[in-house]
């Protein structure tokens, strides 16, 4: 509650409260005439310290206000790398604008610089990563009122744009070799034979298809619910897909039925034979009850490719590619590929794959004119 104080001929108010980062501050302000005039400015003063959750915006800086945005609508709320995403993210923000900076402060120019210096040597999609962070974080302190406009508003974002050539993908026959090779290795003691043919088959990441439940498999229906994905970078546990869209009924085809079908009853077997109990029921846990990560098959899909003479090695995340550019060979509607990738819309697909799309464009035109001289 305020405090109305009398000095000399003028009247003031002043407020203790705690601020956002759990700290006790001062609000004051003297100099009115009447002790009328500083009670109903105390008021408005308290309601805005109200309204804008305890902030003072004269002494609310930008770090002060990101923490809070975190820690109230962020954390533990999104998958572990976007966590820390956020505090790297931090630490830019530390290191340019220091500690003390107000958030008032912060003018479209400034960050405006901040971005040309942040896209020295970094990618553009980098820095539309940051900024559409602070953008977030911004509209939260507007609506908070501590500034009234999001300085974010009109940036223009900097730093390379990937060159087209870096999506790296197999060609059909080496990817139909790598499937085969694939399919033939596959035990419980070579997980990797058959994670390696469900990404081929399938063109799910990694951490999705690693994360698969026995549950999530519909044998009777021949689908895959792809529902959330395993962390194998932090000790390995369940977290959340890339994106809520990532989030997919997938139709799989009849071979990788019945490669799942002879996975499961293995891992059945050997599990009874060793007395052990799975409770997570994961679908990819091999002989050793572990969940292999991303340098263990990449490791062994490196030697299946040497093994096959593969010019043109790729990784794990290349075989997502590689299930694009078989399927817009074959007439597969690119709108269909899309949300089998669970991509939010089909704008990203076609930004990622706008190159292999010119390699079908003949076919289509082909396509085109045939039945347009058939009317």
């Amino acid at each position: 509650m305020a405090s109305i104080r009398k000095r000399g001929k003028t009247w003031g108010y002043r407020i203790s409260y705690k601020d956002i980062s759990g700290s006790y501050k001062v609000k004051e302000k003297s100099g009115f005439a009447l002790k009328r005039l500083a009670e109903e400015a105390a008021r408005e003063a308290e309601v805005e310290l109200q309204r804008g959750s305890a902030m003072d915006k004269s002494s609310t800086t930008l770090l002060d206000y990101y923490r809070y945005w975190i820690k109230t609508y962020k954390a533990g709320k999104h998958a572990q790398v976007t966590e820390e995403r956020y505090s790297t993210i931090e630490r830019h923000l530390q290191d340019y604008f220091g500690e003390d900076a107000l958030l008032t402060a912060i003018t479209r120019t400034q960050w405006q610089k901040f971005l040309n210096d942040f896209g020295e040597g970094r990618a553009r999609e980098t820095v539309s990563k940051l900024n559409s962070y602070v953008r977030s974080m911004a509209d939260s302190a507007v609506a908070d009122r501590i500034i009234y406009s999001n300085f974010t508003t009109g940036a223009v974002l900097t730093g390379s744009r990937p060159s087209k050539d870096k999506i790296k993908f197999l060609q059909d026959d080496d990817l139909s070799k790598l499937k085969d090779y694939a399919f033939q290795k596959a035990s419980m003691d070579a997980m990797w034979g058959y994670i390696v043919v469900t990404g081929i088959l399938t063109g799910a990441r990694l951490s999705e298809i690693v994360g698969l439940t026995w549950a999530d498999i519909d044998m009777d229906n021949a689908t895959i619910d792809i529902n959330k994905s395993w962390d194998y970078v932090h000790g390995g546990f369940f977290k959340d897909t890339k994106t809520e869209h990532s989030r997919r009924v997938i139709d799989i085809p009849t071979e990788l039925v019945d490669l799942l079908k002879r996975l499961k009853k293995q891992q059945a077997e050997l599990n009874l034979a060793q007395g052990y109990r799975d409770k997570d029921q994961l679908v990819f846990r091999n002989s050793r009850h572990i969940v292999v990560g991303d340098a263990g098959v990449n490791k062994s899909l490196k030697r299946a490719e040497d093994k096959l003479g593969i010019a043109n090695p790729i990784t794990f995340h290349g075989l997502r590619h590689s299930h694009v550019s078989y399927l817009l060979a074959n007439g597969v509607d690119i709108a269909y590929i899309s949300k089998r990738l669970g991509h939010a819309n089909i704008t990203i697909t076609l930004g990622v794959y706008s190159h292999l799309l010119e390699s079908t464009q003949k076919k289509q035109v082909a396509l085109t004119l045939e039945a347009l001289n058939a009317m």
